[in-house]
Formats: C-alpha cells, structure tokens, sequence
C-alpha cells in the first residue's frame, strides 16, 4: 500500500505548510511523481483534490482561531498569507454561510474540516460490476480544455460538461457515434501543468471536432448508475479503497476514462458510468 502511504506523507507535507502558497505541480516534480496519477489517488482516497483541502484546512483553522479571540482578526489573516481583508471575509462567507463575525455563535454548526487520517478496510458492502477486458485503441472525436493542475477538482470537470450539455456540443458530437463503443468518452490527462480534459465519443468519422485515441492495453472496468458525479466519486473510492486492496495490481494512473450512456439533458439525470483504469502488465 505504497500509494496510501504516500498520500498520508503528502497530506502532513499540506499541513506543515499550511499557510503558504503550494505549487503542487512543482513539488510533486521535485518528487519525481507523475501529476496526473496523484491527482486521481488523493482525490480517491481523500475526497477532494490538494488544493480544496488545503484551503478547507486553512479557513478551519482561522475560524477555530477567531473563535477563541485570543488575537484580532487583521492579525490572524496576516499569519495566513491573505492580503485582502474584505476577500477573505467574502470567501469565508461563501465557505462556511455565515460572517466570519458571526463564528462564535455557529461554530458548533459550521462544516469544520479537521485534518484528514484514514484506515482502508474492505468491507462487506455491495460492489460494482466489474470485469477485466482487452481493449483496442478507440478514435475518438470531440472538444478539450486545459485546467491548472494546481486549481484542478472534480467541480471543474462537471462545471465543463454541464456547459457542453446546456449550449448542444454534447448532443452534436453524439451524432458522430458511430463506432464500436455508445457513449461519451471523458479522458483526463496531464499536459505540461495542466490537466487535459477531452469530452467524445468513437467515431470514424471526418468532423470538425478534435481527434484522439484511446489506448490499448488491459482495462479494469468498473460500471454503476444513477447521478453521474455521485456515482462517478463512489467508482473511484471503490477502486482505490476496496479493490486494489484485495487484488493488487499496478494501475496505468497517467490518464483516466471514463464512459457515460444516458447524459442528454441534465447533468442530473440518471446515466450509466463506466470507469475504465488501465492495467500495467
């Protein structure tokens, strides 16, 4: 379990470096650790991405510190890097739903996020579908966006299909679906700092959209349905949690798939989710 492990080392790097400015990119250079496949595993395992953590942690501890009223607020915010009083109360407010003022009177009700330590047990609830297969590299055509690596979550990602439903790309580029594989294919991977997020599906086709492929090799494939980012989160806890647990194998992390079938109004809807995660022979 060398990759909990080192995700437990890099959350205490997070909070001996609380109050600084991380670039997670660089550090995680400096370690010699593929971006990409860090990214998956820590938001796997601890629910959020580093960044979203860190700042969890940050206004947790400012708010702990404003409810004990041992030093005025202006110092506090100083002792954590935020330049900017009237931002920081805004992004309080938005954090927690209350005025950083009004902490004392709410704290017991305020969503506090301690620091983070975890056990992976198996347990003995339900799992996925899954199966092992042997995959062909797909074409795939479709759109793409780079996110920072630094700022990059899973709210993003919905952010940007939820704009791909609403304005028609993904009902046109579903048109296009005529290879082997039904469905919208998400492929993320890491680009030179940032995150690479392609939205398509198989097709053979001659389109104006962006062209690219799968890659070949053996897949895990893990299957669940209902609201796609729930369901989504619970595949990737699964798999990180449970599964590779009991089986022990090496995953290909460098790139993620992912398939939805039934995305074609909300991103509300019911859909089928499929979570693709390569094997390393």
């Amino acid at each position: 379990m060398d990759s909990i492990q080192f995700i437990e080392q890099f959350i205490v790097f997070i909070e001996d470096h609380l109050r600084e400015d991380i670039d997670f990119d660089e550090v995680l250079m400096e370690m010699d650790v593929e971006s990409k496949s860090f990214l998956t595993l820590f938001t796997a395992l601890v629910g959020m991405s580093p960044a979203d953590y860190q700042k969890r942690r940050q206004l947790t501890e400012i708010a702990l510190e404003v409810y004990d009223g041992h030093r005025r607020l202006t110092d506090i915010i100083k002792y954590y890097n935020h330049k900017d009083l009237a931002q920081f109360k805004d992004d309080y407010q938005k954090f927690f739903g209350i005025s950083v003022y009004d902490t004392d009177k709410f704290i017991e009700e305020m969503p506090l996020q301690y620091r983070i330590s975890f056990e992976i047990n198996p347990t003995a609830k339900r799992e996925p579908f899954s199966e092992t297969r042997s995959l062909d590299g797909y074409r795939l055509i479709g759109v793409e966006e780079f996110f920072n690596m630094n700022s990059y979550n899973e709210k993003k990602k919905t952010r940007y299909l939820n704009y791909l439903l609403n304005s028609g790309i993904i009902s046109e580029i579903l048109k296009h679906n005529n290879g082997p594989i039904k469905g919208l294919f998400v492929m993320e991977r890491y680009s030179y700092g940032e995150i690479q997020v392609f939205v398509g599906t198989a097709s053979d086709m001659n389109t104006p959209f962006t062209t690219t492929y799968t890659p070949s090799g053996l897949y895990q494939i893990f299957e669940s349905d209902g609201q796609l980012d729930v369901e989504t989160k619970k595949l990737y806890e699964y798999i990180f949690r449970r599964w590779l647990v009991k089986e022990h194998v090496e995953l290909d992390l460098t790139f993620s798939i992912e398939l939805i079938k039934g995305l074609t109004h909300s991103i509300d809807d019911s859909v089928i989710v499929q979570v693709w995660q390569s094997i390393i022979d």
